[in-house]
């Protein structure tokens, strides 16, 4: 009868862990999923997240985004479970072969519950273990999904599919989205939908999404490593590209701007220089192009840049934005809904390659004019209060906070101000670039709420070096309660710029 109790006894305690370690592993689950599932930036994120990786007080109410039971993420979460379940049965496994006197029963239990506490514990460091494990199994159905998009892509193309890529560092999204607006008023286009931008993500809506219809296929074409550029032009083999920025943008995984630099001109290798189409206001790539002796279309707005095709802004305000695009002797006006300078170029080298690919001016300029803001990328959000909200919260970089800055300071009347947790993964440069933003925000807005006490350090740095007695400055530790905070701050006329909002991984 004592046997029987034991046994009951050791089994409910051995489920009762599994049970807890199946509840934790979901959330390194989730963060793994956010982190790419790749095993080295995962392991960077429990070297600098200490707190979330082996803390205790996770409150799942404040995830911005869902966990998505992929078959990926179902076979990593069946790997970390099987090894915890692996540890865990060894106790059991050791009580029937010694079968231990009372005393010895005791200890035993006591053992067990210290393996699971500390599995329980070190969690994260498991899930870590089963990202390489399964990796290899990853890899070969990545290859087969890689190798079926790319046979399907092939004979597409022999149909007449003409695939354009576009890549950089930012602005990549909102010239796809530009791209795919004025090409579908020609013929039917397809896109890559929000940030499928992987090989993986590609090769899925390749398989899945792309038919016959379509007479054009624009592919966002995103990086972290350097070759990633490289893989991916062997995989959607574009006929036109565009390059759009480079800058410091996960100078983490790159290493160097020089690294991102020769990343994104690992599409120069998959296109024809009379096909590619390059952004001359950025000095990297004007430089690079130079001494790569491209002929490729160059595009710039700057006074005293030589370019094959030249932007000149009219009015820039609010309401949007106009300007003339201007191909050899053939100058367009345009009238566009979206703000800010930047995007007069986002939109001259999407309209360039439209061009290219036998758009008629008449069609590209009515075009632009009904291209629709772009999702969480400086979009206007009206309140019924009165107060206006800049939406920028995708990712940001030092070039676009500057550039949204520029938009919010160009509303008229009333008090501007930001709420940001400042950029992130921009390796060694992110305290400088970040201090540097918090001086031009106190030099130019009335207000600011920075959200993270411990990472808008730098923000706050920049804020205090300026010292503006006309600007006030708040820090807070999450974005609810920035947004109680800035109901007691602003009023009817007044402009808010949501600019970045960081992932759950920090």
């Amino acid at each position: 009868m004592d046997s029987i109790l034991y046994d009951m006894l050791l089994w409910l305690v051995v489920i009762l862990f599994e049970l807890l370690l199946y509840m934790r592993a979901r959330y390194f689950l989730h963060m793994s999923q956010q982190l790419g599932y790749i095993p080295e930036e995962f392991l960077l994120w429990i070297k600098t997240r200490k707190d979330k990786a082996f803390g205790f007080s996770k409150d799942k109410s404040n995830l911005k985004k869902p966990l998505v039971m992929t078959p990926r993420a179902k076979r990593l979460f069946t790997t970390a479970m099987v090894l915890n379940g692996l540890v865990l049965i060894l106790i059991p496994l050791w009580y029937y072969v010694h079968r231990p006197t009372p005393m010895g029963y005791v200890l035993l239990i006591a053992g067990l519950v210290f393996i699971g506490a500390y599995l329980f514990w070190q969690q994260s460091i498991l899930m870590y273990i089963s990202l390489y494990i399964i990796l290899p199994v990853e890899k070969i159905i990545h290859r087969k999904f890689y190798r079926e998009a790319q046979r399907k892509l092939r004979d597409l193309k022999k149909k007449g599919l003409t695939v354009v890529g576009i890549t950089g560092s930012y602005g990549k999204t909102s010239t796809k989205m530009i791209l795919h607006h004025i090409l579908n008023a020609y013929l039917p286009t397809y896109s890559s939908p929000q940030s499928f931008n992987t090989p993986m993500g590609l090769s899925k809506i390749i398989n899945n999404e792309l038919t016959e219809e379509y007479a054009f296929f624009v592919a966002e074409m995103g990086a972290r490593y350097q070759g990633e550029i490289k893989e991916l032009v062997k995989l959607v083999e574009p006929d036109y590209g565009i390059i759009t920025n480079v800058g410091p943008c996960h100078l983490e995984t790159f290493g160097s701007l020089e690294t991102i630099l020769k990343t994104k001109f690992e599409l120069t290798d998959g296109v024809g220089d009379d096909c590619l189409v390059l952004n001359y206001d950025n000095d990297l790539i004007r430089e690079e192009a130079r001494n790569r002796q491209l002929k490729a279309t160059s595009v710039s707005s700057l006074v005293g840049v030589s370019s094959d095709v030249k932007v000149q802004p009219i009015e820039v305000t609010e309401e949007g934005s106009r300007f003339t695009i201007t191909w050899g002797t053939e100058e367009i006006e345009v009238q566009t809904m979206l703000l800010g300078a930047h995007n007069m170029m986002n939109i001259a080298m999407a309209s360039t390659v439209a061009r290219k690919l036998g758009v008629e001016s008449r069609v590209i300029q009515k075009a632009i004019e009904t291209i629709p803001p772009v999702e969480h990328r400086l979009n206007i959000i009206k309140n019924p209060q009165g107060l206006i909200i800049l939406d920028d919260a995708f990712n940001s970089n030092p070039a676009g906070a500057r550039a949204a800055i520029d938009v919010l300071t160009s509303f008229q009347g009333g008090k501007k101000g930001i709420i940001t947790p400042g950029m992130v993964e921009l390796g060694d440069l992110q305290e400088s670039e970040n201090h540097a933003l918090g001086k031009l925000i106190a030099q130019r807005l009335d207000f600011s709420i920075f959200v993270g006490k411990k990472i808008t350090k730098p923000l706050q740095n920049g804020v205090e070096e300026i010292a503006n007695p006309k600007h006030d400055s708040y820090v807070v530790e999450t974005l609810e309660e920035a947004t109680q905070l800035l109901t007691q701050l602003v009023g009817a006329g007044d402009v808010v710029l949501f600019e970045n909002d960081l992932t759950d991984i920090y």
